[in-house]
């Protein structure tokens, strides 16, 4: 059993503890990225997820990009798509044009893929040059990025933090756990390390994104009793997210 697995569990009993009472269920449904991914969505269940995001007020929709034509959001209602997804290994050039093309279709929230899989051999410094890239193309536009680390693939929590610090400087709107997309996702151990870079940088710009198996209101409730915790204010949409598919249906039942 790793000390990380050890330090996951301590976390859930402590934060279970904490929590009640803490955040509300409603905070917690407009901080949601309602998120589906799915090449073969049905325009029925495009069309029920932008009827749920508008209904219940959540923070984002997130869509494929071949996706974004299906929704036309009100202005409380964000439009996320995911660039470079879910691998990290397109060329920059085409998640350029990916993510121009995304905007054009009316997204104004990317969620992009670190190229991790440099990160984490022998080119770090290639993968952060893309991400400074695509960072500065967004600010220029005006569009919200966040940058996905794909955190369990990390091996440990110390470069979690050296690349939020990194993600931080480059001023990323957001750093997101995970794309959902490999067996291990979002976990408390990655987002305290995620948390610790932006208490370290004192950084009040960037926020944090927790995705990858999110699906019951108290491991909700956990991470953003631990935000709350670490970074002393309380949670709005302009620096908590949940990415989720299924954790808004878990919400509204216990309301």
């Amino acid at each position: 059993m790793s000390l990380e697995f050890q330090l996951n569990q301590l976390l859930e009993q402590l934060l279970t503890a904490q929590s009640a009472g803490t955040v509300s269920k409603e905070q917690l449904i407009h901080s949601i990225d309602l998120t589906l991914l799915e090449p073969n969505a049905t325009t029925e269940s495009l069309a029920l997820l932008g009827d749920r995001a508008n209904t219940h007020h959540v923070a984002a929709i997130c869509v494929l990009p071949e996706h974004l034509p299906h929704f036309h959001l009100p202005t409380s209602v964000n439009l996320a798509t995911v660039i470079n997804f879910p691998h990290g290994n397109d060329e920059l050039l085409h998640t350029l044009a990916s993510m121009d093309h995304a905007i054009q279709l009316g997204a104004n929230e990317v969620d992009f893929v670190l190229p991790y899989q440099d990160y984490l051999t022998e080119n770090s410094q290639k993968a952060l040059n893309h991400c400074d890239v695509i960072i500065k193309a967004c600010k220029k536009q005006e569009v919200t990025i966040k940058i996905i680390l794909e955190t369990g693939a990390f091996p440990d929590m110390e470069l979690i933090y050296n690349v939020s610090k990194e993600l931080i400087a480059m001023g990323t709107d957001f750093i997101k756990t995970s794309t959902g997309k490999i067996a291990q996702g979002a976990s408390l151990p990655a987002a305290f390390a995620i948390l610790s870079a932006l208490k370290e940088t004192g950084d009040t710009q960037c926020g944090i994104k927790i995705s990858g198996g999110i699906k019951t209101s108290q491991q909700a409730l956990n991470y953003a009793c631990l935000a709350e915790l670490m970074l002393g204010k309380t949670i709005s949409k302009d620096w908590f997210r949940i990415g989720a598919s299924s954790l808004l249906n878990d919400l509204l039942n216990g309301i």
